[in-house]
């Protein structure tokens, strides 16, 4: 069974990262689905994609997908996975309603201050060049730039930059 975990940030904004759990899959394709153009992957995700997926992250016991909440919103999501010496995110998505709001942005630097803080001061993410993120993440969440390819931009945190904050962690089982 997957050990699973809460990141609590009480803010502002005040911030959950919540490992996701089955009931978040119809949510986690649907938010996928209506930005696919800023991904690599770019097909359409259907139900049963979503479920063979969401089987093999439970066998991945360094990969964690975390739906991210303030207040009662459920903003968007975000994961990691580690991969040798390094951390890789991926799958960053604000929902619309959580736009503007600091929220995902603060989420980013909880995460990012739980991977430094339990796996590795190498955190970093490939992100597509015309993806309205890339600017996002390196004036909001302190990355910058350490590699272009093609396409895409390699980025790297920023540790000058990064502030990292106090958050707490909750175990919970998984499902």
């Amino acid at each position: 069974m997957k050990r699973l975990f809460s990141l609590l940030w009480d803010g502002p904004p005040e911030v959950r990262l919540r490992a996701i759990a089955p009931d978040d899959l119809e949510d986690l394709r649907v938010w996928k689905n209506a930005n696919r153009e800023a991904f690599f992957f770019k097909d359409e995700i259907p139900p049963p994609m979503q479920e063979r997926w969401f089987q093999s992250y439970l066998a991945r016991p360094q990969d964690h997908m975390f739906l991210v909440e303030s207040g009662g919103l459920r903003a968007g999501c975000m994961g990691f996975r580690i991969q040798g010496d390094a951390a890789d995110c991926y799958n960053i998505i604000g929902t619309p309603a959580a736009a503007g709001r600091g929220i995902m942005s603060a989420a980013m630097r909880v995460m990012c201050s739980h991977i430094l803080a339990e796996h590795t001061r190498d955190i970093g993410l490939r992100v597509l060049k015309n993806n309205p993120a890339a600017t996002w993440y390196q004036a909001r969440c302190c990355y910058r730039i350490a590699k272009d390819g093609p396409d895409y931009h390699q980025l790297q945190l920023d540790l000058e930059r990064f502030q990292p904050c106090r958050y707490e962690k909750k175990e919970v089982l998984g499902p």
